[in-house]
Order: structure tokens, then sequence, then C-alpha cells
């Protein structure tokens, strides 16, 4: 595992509200996708206290959320079930560390703005480099981990199948 995905030291509760915070912007950026025109005036996006503070005010850059359009979807519907309390968040658990990952990385790239858990240890290599590659090998473990994985067998991408990531 990467040192950017190491997200077992964090306690439950921070990531929970981590999990709940990323979960909460993918599907605003993604409603503001469908409908451009239904919030025009966008509020500031507001970072709960378990994150770092960020270098700028977080909004949503577009052409990202259109080029993530698809991860965004599928890593959200994987994240729902903890975002929303459905289950237990469990920092061992490696479908939850891989779907926060991934989602993460995604919002990041979104928001053009690091991420970091108050407490986490990561460094800033890259992260905001190539995202699109490291969202696309994450979402394919994600789903080969998880319940709504399509390619169960070794070596399988199938769960990217139909997935279109647009180079920006």
């Amino acid at each position: 595992m990467s040192e950017w995905m190491s997200l077992a030291p964090l306690g439950a509760m921070v990531l929970q509200d981590g999990v709940k915070f990323l979960y909460e912007q993918a599907i605003a950026a993604l409603k503001k996708r469908f409908d451009p025109q239904g919030d025009t005036a966008q509020a500031p996006v507001r970072l709960p206290p378990v994150f770092k503070e960020v270098a700028g005010p977080l909004s949503f850059q577009m052409d990202k959320v259109q080029a993530l359009e698809e991860p965004l979807l599928k890593l959200s519907q994987v994240v729902s079930k903890w975002a929303s309390g459905a289950e237990p968040v469990n920092p061992a658990n490696p479908e939850l560390t891989m779907a926060t990952a991934a989602l993460r990385l995604a919002m990041e790239h979104v928001f053009n703005q690091p991420l970091t858990f108050k407490g986490e240890q990561r460094s800033n290599e890259g992260l905001l480099g190539q995202p699109l590659a490291k969202v696309g090998g994450l979402l394919n473990d994600v789903l080969a981990v998880g319940p709504l994985g399509l390619g169960q067998g070794a070596g399988s991408n199938s769960g990217l199948l139909n997935l279109r990531i647009l180079g920006l």
C-alpha cells in the first residue's frame, strides 16, 4: 500500500467525517455537472475540521469534474454506505481505505488542492500530478474487492468496462 493510501492510523470518527465530506462533495460536483444552470452561485465549500487547512477556498473545477464523471459516480456509490452510516467505518477495511483514497484523489483533482487529514503523514509529492491513473487503478482495485465488484477474477480489468477518464 502506498503512503498516500495509509488511512489506517486515523480514528473511525475522523475517517467517518472525512468520508462523509468527500462523498457529499462528489455528489455536489456531479449535481452541478448535470445541472449547471441550477445553482449558479456556488457557496464556498467548508472544509471540516478533520482536514488540515488548505491554501485557498475550495471550488469545483468543472472541466475536472467532467473528466472524472464516471469514477466519481462509481466511487460515490461505493462510499455511500459509510458516508450514510449504514455500515460502520473500520480503518482496517481495505475496500473503505482504497475507495476513500481514490475518492480523495479525485476530489483533490476537482478542487485542485490537497486534502490531508489532520495527523496524517503524507508527502505532497505527486498528489495533484497524475491523479487520473491513480484514481483509475484504485477504482479497479475497489471494484474487484468490494461487493460492487464486476471483475472478481485475478488480473481482470472488467470492473472498468466502459469507464472513461478524459485527459486534461
